[in-house]
């Protein structure tokens, strides 16, 4: 099964359609599930030693689907979305990966196809096929001149699809970049190898995807490692550098940001961005529709009914219009996704829910500090941050990831004591 593990992670990378929303990557998903059920003892095993707040969750979802369902509106699709999420946990959390060097070599070949691509769009951006790697945001388009309009997105169908499942490749190189950066005895060899890793996020940084902070946090805390520097010190920066990169990003989501405003500091504090329209309205819809939705959320149907009840067509046509979007306020108006994994989860499975997810996310950080793996410390604090402006927790990469790191923990030796 480990290769299977390894062609899912490829598949998923490459992002080959189907259908619909349907990835050739799920075509491996019966395969995943007889697997798991193969070694349902050792799962079982798992899970409850290391996964009791994951099953918490679930069973609140349980909980708030058939409550749903008898007050006559339930629906099985986001359910059955997260279950297949936490398949796609618990098969990388025992299915182990080829060798060391495989995932290094797939790792690496996946990065080298994804900046040949880049690099072809910057020397044939006109080519039919080539043009297809290419975002080019018709709102921003209206505005004046600025760098967020065309975005680089490979072969996904969003340059933000591509800025998440960055973290793939990067976890497949993870094990072989720590050996070699433990054995760096020079500055030389160790800004020849920051300067590798920049060379390689140079397609990442082309999606000017705010998903980059969690790739970031794999990276950073993974130069914690350097022997040339205190560790306690490389630990206190990489931190400091993630988290003020997360906060950067958080405030072009709440704020009126760049390009919407095209000279400096490019923010006005006393202007809301656009995402916070329907931020907001979810927001409004889980704390002023009463205990039952705070506690066992709504149903799609529900939330579409509700939706246009806490819209205030001026206030958003205010917010919209600096940043291209004036056109489109009845759209924003009638219902939009919240584009925020705390009020997505909140609103469909209730407040509970979601805080038994997030103590599951923060148990696999705390066991990153017992286990001193600082990058994943760092990117579970990627995941939080980027929970703030994108439904994340239906990607499948960011499950793989979180069950290929939580497998990772039970390899080391160094345990503090």
């Amino acid at each position: 099964m480990s290769w299977l593990a390894l062609v899912y992670l490829v598949a998923l990378f490459l992002a080959i359609p189907l259908r619909g929303q349907l990835l050739a990557a799920d075509l491996v998903a019966p395969l995943m599930i007889w697997q798991l059920w193969r070694k349902r003892e050792e799962l079982l095993e798992v899970l409850l030693a290391e996964g009791k707040w994951l099953m918490l969750a679930f069973a609140w979802m349980c909980l708030a689907v058939a409550t749903q369902f008898v007050r006559g509106t339930g629906s099985l699709y986001d359910f059955a979305v997260f279950g297949y999420m936490a398949v796609i946990y618990c098969f990388y959390r025992i299915a182990p990966l080829p060798s060391r060097k495989t995932c290094a070599v797939t790792g690496a070949a996946l990065l080298g196809l994804c900046f040949l691509g880049w690099v072809a769009v910057k020397l044939v951006p006109d080519a039919p096929f080539i043009s297809r790697m290419l975002y080019t945001d018709a709102h921003f388009l209206q505005l004046s001149e600025n760098k967020l309009v065309i975005r680089y997105q490979f072969l996904s169908g969003n340059p933000n699809l591509l800025g998440s499942a960055y973290i793939l490749p990067v976890i497949l190189l993870l094990p072989a970049l720590e050996e070699r950066l433990i054995k760096l005895t020079r500055w030389r060899q160790a800004f020849g190898l920051t300067l590798i890793c920049l060379i390689a996020c140079l397609p990442l940084f082309a999606t000017a995807s705010k998903h980059l902070v969690m790739t970031f946090g794999l990276l950073a805390g993974t130069w914690t490692l350097l022997p040339l520097a205190p560790q306690r010190a490389m630990r206190t920066l990489a931190t400091a550098a993630v988290a003020s990169c997360g906060l950067l990003c958080l405030i072009t989501v709440l704020f009126q940001t760049y390009p919407a405003l095209q000279t400096a500091p490019w923010v006005d504090f006393s202007k809301r961005g656009n995402y916070s329209v329907h931020q907001e309205i979810y927001a409004k819809i889980l704390f002023h529709e009463g205990l039952g939705g705070l506690l066992l959320g709504h149903t799609p149907a529900e939330l579409h009914a509700l939706y246009p009840k806490y819209a205030d067509k001026d206030k958003i046509r205010a917010i919209l219009e600096p940043y291209g979007f004036g056109n489109e306020t009845e759209q924003f108006a009638t219902f939009m996704d919240p584009h925020q994994e705390y009020l997505n989860f909140a609103s469909f499975f209730g407040v509970p829910a979601l805080l038994a997810l997030l103590a599951f996310l923060f148990a696999i950080a705390r066991k990153g500090l017992r286990t001193q793996r600082w990058n994943i410390v760092l990117f579970v604090l990627g995941v939080l941050l980027s929970f703030c402006w994108d439904d994340l927790g239906s990607k499948r990469w960011l499950w793989a990831a979180l069950g290929l790191l939580s497998a990772r923990q039970q390899t080391t030796d160094k345990v503090i004591s």
